[in-house]
């Protein structure tokens, strides 16, 4: 605590005390960091998923730590396509077989392994930033600015691979700008690809850089880059194509992606609204102006990140994750924007200074209502924590080992045989043409399953996101035909079969399961 106190008194000393503007800023900017570590707790010790769907991608890795296999038959249950790229698993599975070999909750681990990857992330803004611009309290304003996103407060325990590919991206970009040839030519590359293998969007750090050696008329050096970078891209994949033979079928199911705009507007919008983003500009023309080292190939990659997150948000599975890259590069370059806006204040008439002030509380207003809902959130999930726990756990007790279907991932996770860990990606695919709900349509009509769980928001007819429906009219059909709702707990609506729904109902009313 007092050494961050300390870190915070050099800042705010290097910005020109007193600054109105600056402190200002760094006021809003650190409700934002309050804002995403009270959400990185909560989520840490979270007893269900973080997110959508954590289930899913952590029930994949566990298959992968038993077969040794991340490409199963997509035909069968749990019907689950392996969307992200190879090493996403790999790398998180590191985590989770430590937790295995040491007897610990493997979720928490995996949680912990994203947190690293993000701090990671923060170590190379800081580190770039340093590179860039001599002041090491613009650095630290830097990762004020990277971990002050309002977004980032629900995401940074959420099990996916972003904070992984991020890392290795900014690592690329730091690497190149090294007077090391070998770190240049071998190291740079070799993360660029690995960036790729974990999650096949993230082309920004190649397309930057191939551009600045065309620029810098490197070519040498740019083509042995991109030949390592290929190399390992080609060689990645041919050996998951060697021991996983079904692979094919993965990638060929998701070859039709679906596209919506108006999401992809919003998300678009909530990105660019966040404060980093017009100081990052500021910063961008500044360290260009004053031909800070690597500030041309960073300006670069700071704009096709930005490019590549507007080329791939139109998906209909993209969230606002795409949009970590651009974020934090931004980062990077708006601790200069607002060092040099403070510098400036000082220099500027007092009407000026309120003027510019007033403009800022208007810019963070959003941002703060945003960052005081987090707090509240965070405050909420906490007050009935236990409550919650208990219900939870008497609930994953009484279906434990039965034969159902659920659209919640982490409830579908504890059937006998679970079916559509991520029925959200089995309806796009639907929307594709490459996948069809008739197995699941004809186990309803003869009615297998012990009962059908659905969160209360869905229903037939209403999109759960971005325009695209969890189930099939004919899955909503079948299951109306078969099962009726019966109680509802924790947000949670179970459907019994018609038949004989006596046995397991009194089970769920033995939980505090309310009728329906």
């Amino acid at each position: 605590m007092r050494q961050a106190v300390g870190i915070y008194r050099s800042v705010v000393a290097a910005l020109g005390h007193p600054s109105l503007v600056g402190v200002f800023v760094i006021a809003m900017l650190s409700l934002g960091a309050l804002s995403v570590f009270v959400g990185t707790a909560v989520g840490l010790i979270s007893f269900r998923d973080v997110g959508y769907p954590d289930s899913a991608t952590l029930f994949r890795i566990d298959g992968l730590f038993r077969s040794g296999h991340l490409y199963p038959d997509i035909n069968k249950p749990p019907y689950l396509i392996t969307i992200y790229g190879p090493l996403t698993y790999v790398l998180l599975g590191v985590p989770y077989t430590i937790a295995r070999a040491a007897g610990l909750d493997p979720q928490l681990l995996v949680r912990l392994g994203v947190v690293g990857a993000m701090c990671v992330c923060l170590l190379l803004v800081f580190s770039t930033s340093r590179r860039m611009h001599p002041s090491r309290a613009v650095a630290w304003l830097c990762i004020l600015f990277a971990v002050s996103s309002t977004p980032f407060a629900q995401w940074t325990t959420q099990i996916r691979g972003d904070f992984l590919a991020v890392g290795c991206s900014l690592a690329s970009i730091y690497l190149l700008m090294s007077s090391n040839r070998n770190l240049r030519v071998l190291g740079s590359p070799v993360l660029a690809g690995i960036a790729v293998l974990i999650k096949s969007t993230f082309l920004s750090a190649p397309v930057a850089i191939v551009l600045w050696c065309l620029y810098k008329r490197q070519y040498r050096e740019g083509a042995l880059w991109v030949a390592v970078f290929a190399c390992l891209i080609i060689g990645g994949y041919a050996i998951a194509l060697w021991r996983e033979p079904l692979m094919l079928d993965h990638l060929m199911a998701l070859r039709h992606p679906v596209a919506e705009y108006r999401g992809a507007l919003e998300l678009l919008w909530v990105a660019l609204s966040q404060p980093v983003v017009p100081f990052a500009a500021l910063g961008f023309f500044l360290i260009f102006k004053n031909q800070a080292t690597g500030s041309f190939l960073f300006a670069l990659y700071w704009l096709t990140s930005w490019a590549v997150a507007i080329g791939t948000i139109p998906y209909v599975g993209a969230n606002i994750n795409y949009f970590w890259e651009p974020l934090l590069s931004s980062a990077v370059l708006a601790g200069v924007g607002l060092y040099d806006l403070c510098r400036k204040d000082r220099r500027a008439p007092v009407i000026v200074t309120w003027f510019l002030l007033l403009l800022l509380v208007r810019a963070f207003s959003p941002t703060l209502k945003n960052d005081i809902y987090n707090l509240r959130m965070s405050y909420a999930n906490l007050v009935d924590y236990k409550a919650r726990e208990a219900r939870w756990d008497g609930l994953v007790a009484v279906v434990t080992g039965r034969r159902f279907l659920s659209s919640i991932p982490d409830l579908a996770t504890h059937a006998a045989s679970p079916e559509m860990m991520d029925p959200y990606l089995n309806a796009v695919l639907v929307l594709g043409g490459t996948w069809s709900f008739a197995p699941i349509v004809s186990k309803l009509d003869t009615g297998v399953y012990d009962f059908v769980a659905i969160g209360t928001g869905q229903a037939s007819g209403v999109p759960v996101y971005r325009g695209v429906e969890i189930w099939s009219e004919e899955t909503w059909s079948a299951l109306k035909r078969s099962y009726t709702p019966s109680c509802v707990i924790d947000g949670i609506a179970f459907w019994l079969p018609k038949r004989d729904p006596s046995q397991f109902l009194s089970d769920l009313n033995a939980i505090g399961c309310k009728p329906s």
